[in-house]
């Protein structure tokens, strides 16, 4: 690959298709280097070889399909890679559960223009460049960790860097758009201009106060809080956050901090993120009365009477705050 151009892969096993995007992707020779793939399996192999940036994948395929490519690619590939697949609409459920269970990045239906495969391409390598932001620095570091969705971009909205929660928010919430060029952008003409001012202004003054803007989903999933603050060199900061939800630690991080077994454990992370007694009965694979035996124990053990105290000091331990692996 030579110069700063992006590396590029698509895979079809239909040798007309892949032809064709030879053809209508030429112009993009010059920033991107693309290479072209028939046999999935190959695909595979090179892609453990190679840093792609962008894999871009039909669905459809003999041997292995797209999803079940993706998937091995990623037990042997870059963790930076985005990808994409190419699907027909009978095949539109199995695209949307792609995104769900093994995070690709979007999904295109065919035939697709090549104008919108070239903009969700850019959007695409464009995550992929703000992962990439000085991977090495400890603040990047220590927000990739976090669980809270945090975003960092320039005083035009352009993002500069966000860490895995802000892209699990960034993907799945339908009132936050990422165009081509990197700007982030919300629903709502309202939300929109509040959005952009107070985006400019943290960028450009240090001494502002937080703005919070509520962002819509135009499919009617719950809102976001959009809270944004300065940090300095001309940026700000963004944290996405649910109202009224709460990610509870791991199961390690409940043994280490409270002394509980595992089940006991696994019991406490269940009634944290909501669930009932019976719910961590069938987690814990125990019989209802023997989780609520467990129960008591846990109350015992962290000095609270009832399930919304439970929940509560769960929720405000600093181990919240700590990404799952």
């Amino acid at each position: 690959m030579s110069g700063d151009r992006k590396l590029v892969l698509f895979v079809d096993d239909e040798a007309m298709m892949l032809s064709s995007l030879r053809r209508v992707l030429r112009p993009q020779q010059e920033r991107w280097d693309m290479r072209f793939e028939s046999d999935p399996r190959a695909a595979i192999e090179l892609a453990s070889e190679t840093r792609f940036d962008v894999i871009v994948s039909d669905l459809r395929m003999p041997v292995l399909n797209g999803i079940e490519m993706i998937g091995r690619m990623r037990e042997t590939g870059s963790n930076d890679t985005e990808y994409m697949l190419l699907t027909g609409n009978a095949d539109l459920a199995s695209a949307i559960d792609a995104i769900n269970e093994t995070g690709v990045f979007r999904f295109l239906t065919k035939p697709c223009a090549s104008e919108n495969l070239i903009e969700a391409i850019e959007v695409a390598l464009a995550a992929v460049a703000a992962r990439r932001e000085q991977p090495g620095h400890m603040a990047t570091a220590a927000l990739a960790a976090m669980t809270p969705a945090v975003a960092v971009v320039d005083g035009a909205g352009k993002v500069v860097y966000f860490n895995e929660s802000a892209d699990e928010v960034l993907k799945s919430h339908r009132g936050i758009v990422v165009d081509r060029n990197g700007t982030v952008y919300v629903s709502g003409t309202q939300a929109r201009t509040e959005f952009r001012e107070a985006v400019k202004k943290a960028a450009e003054e240090m001494d502002v106060s937080p703005r919070f803007v509520t962002v819509s989903d135009p499919e009617d999933f719950e809102p976001l809080m959009a809270v944004i603050t300065p940090v300095g060199q001309g940026r700000a900061a963004i944290m996405f956050t649910v109202p009224g939800r709460s990610v509870p630690p791991s199961v390690d991080s409940l043994v280490e901090l409270f002394g509980l077994t595992r089940v006991e454990a696994v019991l406490a992370q269940t009634i944290a993120s909501g669930g009932t007694v019976e719910d961590a009965a069938t987690n814990c694979n125990v019989t209802l009365e023997t989780a609520r035996t467990y129960l008591k124990r846990i109350f015992q053990k962290l000095g609270v009477r009832r399930q919304v105290d439970l929940v509560q000091l769960i929720l405000t331990t600093p181990a919240a705050l700590i990404r799952s692996r």
